[in-house]
């Protein structure tokens, strides 16, 4: 029986969170709460964590160890060799698509237009009718400003155009939080603009985010916290206000010297 929840539930939170590859720690028991509406934005240096723990937390990662719950309910997957298992595949499927992810290389299926790239996730993981999905996929393309760009395939798209299609993609399965892994990094500058203005109106419209992102300027204006992660942990969480102008950690202090 499921427990009554209280309104101040987190949408995702993760306890204690351990990832390692082979003898390599990646994550050392990761914590992190999300509520609903909330847009947390994670910095760090390269190799501290940050997108094996968004990996994780989209569930394509199984854990070594640690809790992941969404909206109240465990969803745990862990590694084939501990005791405890995780939820099974029609479960995970389900529980990926109320988490989804837009990837720093887009991740588009390249023989898919980009509205067969919308659709697929609606019609074969929640069974939507073709007809319906379409529909739908159409006005998330126009929400993203590509409607004319529907029948067009990724080879055909721009950088900027394919990261606004993996947009809305991800926004076809309804998410309860979306996750953005560096989703600028692959872009040419001037690209660069077209997607951070897409991400803001999600923000606008309280979708709630984790970020992984060296946009310090997104990071300033959108986010409500600030994570900053530095070998596999996070060593401070503060509202970007005081992130950025009294950090109280000397590696974030030093971090924020270099990239500021």
């Amino acid at each position: 029986m499921r427990e009554q929840r209280s309104p101040h539930t987190p949408i995702v939170k993760t306890t204690e969170v351990r990832k390692c590859y082979g003898e390599l720690d990646v994550l050392r028991g990761v914590s992190l709460s999300v509520n609903q509406g909330q847009v947390k934005v994670i910095v760090g240096p390269s190799g501290s964590g940050k997108s094996t723990f968004l990996r994780c937390l989209a569930l394509l990662e199984p854990i070594d160890a640690g809790h992941i719950t969404l909206d109240g309910d465990e969803v745990t997957w862990l590694a084939s060799g501990s005791r405890r298992r995780g939820p099974g595949e029609r479960a995970l499927a389900i529980h990926r698509s109320e988490v989804c992810m837009v990837f720093q290389h887009f991740n588009l299926f390249p023989h898919m237009s980009a509205l067969e790239n919308v659709m697929v996730g609606p019609v074969h993981v929640r069974g939507t009718p073709k007809s319906q999905a379409r529909q739908e996929a159409m006005t998330l393309l126009e929400r993203v400003q590509l409607s004319n760009r529907a029948n067009h395939y990724p080879h055909e798209l721009s950088g900027g155009q394919q990261q606004r299609a993996a947009i809305a993609r991800a926004l076809a399965m309804r998410p309860k939080v979306m996750l953005f892994d560096e989703p600028t990094s692959a872009l040419d500058a001037e690209l660069v603009r077209e997607v951070i203005d897409v991400m803001e109106e999600l923000v606008r419209e309280g979708m709630t985010m984790v970020v992984v992102s060296h946009e310090l300027r997104f990071a300033q204006e959108a986010a409500d916290t600030i994570v900053m992660m530095a070998n596999g942990q996070i060593i401070e969480e503060a509202p970007p206000g005081q992130f950025f102008t009294s950090p109280q950690h000397e590696r974030t202090q030093q971090f924020l010297r270099v990239v500021k």
